[in-house]
């Protein structure tokens, strides 16, 4: 049992010091490494203790909340995704015309520093993008990023697509 135990605390010991670079210690991210952010033995044993009793880690990963991102860029893309989705029928009037609030506002959600380029390969992409009429809003929103990915000028100018 103790040797279990002992191996149990190692391997948790060597994995989380891969993750050391991130904003967090060696109790991972999660709600503890908020509340316990002192990198000393008793702040991160206590950090460690809430993220195992509460299970908050999961929802922090899927969610990326409670320093549980990759720098930015899931929180960027779920956000992409979600204004894609909401604003769908705004987005496809300022992709048609090449430029517009709605297409400016994404472009600065998922960290593009120039608009216009943007607006033009999506305007050029407009009938793949909304294929049908009745396309579904997460079909719209894989099409637009997969144009914005595929196109060489756009990918390297917006730092949070993934």
């Amino acid at each position: 049992m103790k040797k279990s135990l002992l191996v149990a605390l190692a391997g948790l010991f060597v994995s989380s010091l891969a993750f050391a670079h991130h904003n967090y210690g060696m109790a991972g991210c999660g709600l503890g490494s908020k509340w316990f952010a002192d990198d000393n033995v008793t702040s991160q044993v206590l950090a460690a203790t809430t993220n195992g009793s509460s299970y908050n880690q999961l929802f922090g990963i899927s969610s990326g909340s409670s320093n549980c991102t990759d720098h930015g860029h899931v929180r960027s893309a779920k956000e992409a995704t979600m204004f894609i989705e909401t604003n769908q029928i705004a987005l496809a009037n300022d992709i048609a015309r090449g430029n517009g609030e709605t297409l400016a506002h994404l472009s600065k959600v998922l960290g593009c520093s120039d608009a216009q380029n943007v607006g033009a390969a999506l305007q050029k992409n407009y009938d793949s993008i909304f294929s049908t009429e009745n396309i579904k809003d997460s079909k719209v929103g894989e099409s637009i990023i997969g144009v914005m990915k595929s196109d060489t000028s756009v990918k390297s100018q917006c730092s949070h697509l993934i």
